[in-house]
């Protein structure tokens, strides 16, 4: 099972390195020992006292770290430093090696953006999604006016929130990239931005942080944001239990979408079809 390290502001925290382990004391509490190895991803929020020994323990694991303002803003990303480019590297530029491999591309995000858009809105609008959705298509136009109304009553924080959510679909996406050995750097949409495929893939999900947002304010806890510009411990606890109960559904989209991208590569590589393009 994976498991993401979350750790928020907090005055009386102090989180040190023990050998390849990590001790969490809290003031008046005893501390708590957490093997690094148990930990795939983590995030923290705020200022955190912590040794920088714990930053370096985590990135010789693999383990990228993100850090968070206390709006939810994403402010940076560790990861493991690597003197050679990535595995795959290569294979990820015949994306971008003509017009007619990024269209493929293009098509693969767009098909793929599409399943996850009737997914959600099936549990959004359940009995209420127009039966063309399925049938014709729907149309991006389409998905963002269900979405526009669905979050009209609280339209102003509405991106808030997302940014917030966002950030952890971003930490996790990033994770995998980096299992797989793909550059996450190297993206199609977001071409030349940093984590540019990390982004592809968070616009493929990005329905499903839509959806997860939408949940937050439908919740109880979700109300008392609306008067308030910073989240408190207790509301970054609430978006952090919603995502880490879909969280083994998504690591699984996650991975199929990856796989999907190498399936691209090995087709464009070795069907013959590229090579009239070049």
């Amino acid at each position: 099972m994976e498991r993401t390290l979350y750790l928020n502001e907090n005055t009386t925290l102090d989180v040190i390195r023990d050998g390849p382990s990590l001790v969490v004391k809290e003031e008046g509490k005893s501390g708590r020992r957490v093997p690094a190895r148990m930990i795939q991803r983590v995030v923290i929020t705020g200022n955190i006292k912590l040794e920088t020994g714990l930053i370096t323990l985590f990135t010789q694991n693999n383990v990228p770290i993100t850090f968070l303002d206390k709006k939810g803003n994403q402010i940076a990303v560790t990861l493991p430093y690597k003197q050679h480019l990535s595995e795959h590297y290569k294979a990820q530029r015949i994306f971008l090696e003509s017009d007619y491999t990024t269209r493929r591309f293009m098509t693969f995000l767009r098909a793929y953006r599409q399943r996850v858009q009737i997914d959600v809105l099936k549990r959004l609008l359940k009995s209420q999604m127009p039966d063309h959705y399925v049938t014709v298509g729907l149309k991006e136009e389409e998905y963002q006016q269900a979405i526009d109304t669905a979050t009209s009553p609280y339209r102003e924080i509405f991106h808030s929130i997302h940014n917030a959510v966002s950030a952890l679909f971003g930490e996790m996406v990033i994770s995998k990239l980096i299992t797989s050995e793909l550059d996450p750097h190297i993206g199609v949409m977001h071409r030349r931005r940093d984590f540019g495929l990390a982004l592809d893939i968070c616009h493929i999900l990005g329905p499903e942080t839509d959806l997860q947002t939408i949940q937050f304010f439908c919740g109880k806890k979700g109300i008392d944001y609306r008067k308030n510009k910073e989240m408190s411990s207790e509301e970054r606890k609430t978006i952090a239990v919603r995502f880490e109960n879909r969280k083994d559904v998504l690591a699984t989209m996650t991975e199929h979408i990856i796989d999907g991208i190498f399936e691209l590569i090995r087709e464009l590589r070795f069907s013959g079809e590229f090579n009239q393009y070049l």
